[in-house]
């Protein structure tokens, strides 16, 4: 017996009703995800009598929770205002979905707290027809980062979620899900596309957009894990990049992180997706790095409220080229 790791698999659907458990099929299989892993986590009831003697007694078992991460790569739904799978995860994630004539819109909302999802991750042993290991989470919710490492390759998203540990069983082979409907779309390598803060071009390598989902997993003592489902219960995201270091006369970065200025951040994804933010401020700025043998201006900054709240970021899918 042996699992193997290249044989992890992931499902993933929205919960029809909010923290209650859904019954997955092959179809929820559809998560194009890598960098799949899993925490379970059960509180113990330490328990020590008084037995004159060092021993401890049987600890009892509590509160059942899990933690599920997983990553995927950003690529264009099959056509404008039709999303891509992963789109359910940025649901997860506390982001309103708009769909209009022009495309769709995820961006940050207070009011999308409560959309959680069940999601199984399921280990497959060896053999002909190998049994499977299924861990189960329900009423889960997460954060997202999107996370580019290296200008020429994919942005990709960092997901990761909270929710009730739901179950941990076997699946006999005979009713094993195989994934199936993944996204044909490739993802496309950030490159030749424009990143600007302030209006000003920002020649960068690196960039990670955080949304700062404090996600929160609520006690109810009617449910047999001792818990209902996870919320997200508030948010400060953040970006982080790494340009080019200039003089003041160009970017006036200093004047801005001083005076509490704000400004626009738009980064192009490829031809069919841009993340757009409306009031980004500097918390940290001309903290010098070093790439291919000049000094980069290593920048840290929280994404503020634009005109009227629940808008700090926005990701936008449309009709490119």
């Amino acid at each position: 017996m042996g699992f193997l790791l290249s044989k992890r698999t992931l499902g993933f659907k929205l919960e029809t009703t909010a923290y209650s458990a859904e019954t997955l099929a092959a179809a929820n299989y559809n998560i194009a995800a890598y960098n799949i892993n899993y925490d379970p986590d059960i509180a113990m009831k330490a328990r020590k009598l008084a037995r004159g003697d060092y021993s401890r007694d049987v600890s009892i078992a509590g509160k059942r929770q899990i933690t599920i991460s997983f990553s995927v790569d950003v690529h264009k739904g099959s056509s404008a205002t039709s999303a891509p799978n992963y789109a359910a995860c940025l649901k997860a994630c506390g982001l309103k979905e708009d769909i209009g004539a022009g495309g769709i819109n995820w961006i940050t909302h207070a009011e999308y707290n409560n959309v959680p999802a069940t999601i199984e991750v399921a280990e497959m042993d060896e053999g002909a027809s190998p049994t499977m290991l299924v861990i189960k989470a329900h009423g889960a919710m997460g954060n997202a980062k999107f996370v580019v490492d290296n200008i020429g390759e994919p942005m990709r998203i960092d997901f990761e979620f909270k929710g009730v540990l739901n179950g941990i069983t076997d699946r006999l082979w005979a009713a094993r899900m195989v994934p199936t409907s993944f996204d044909t779309n490739l993802p496309e390598a950030v490159q030749g596309i424009g990143v600007t803060l302030f209006s000003e071009p920002q020649k960068c390598n690196t960039v990670t957009i955080d949304l700062g989902n404090d996600v929160q997993v609520y006690t109810d003592p009617s449910k047999a894990q001792g818990f209902q489902g996870a919320r997200v219960v508030d948010r400060n995201p953040t970006l982080e990049l790494d340009p080019d270091m200039e003089l003041i006369s160009e970017q006036s970065d200093f004047a801005r992180w001083t005076g509490n200025t704000t400004g626009v951040f738009q980064m192009q994804i490829g031809d069919h997706m841009y993340v757009t933010a409306p009031a980004v401020q500097y918390t940290k700025t001309y903290a010098p790095g070093d790439r291919e043998g000049h000094v980069v201006n290593t920048k840290a900054c929280e994404l503020k409220r634009g005109t009227s709240g629940n808008d700090e970021l926005k990701i936008v899918h449309y009709d490119g080229a």
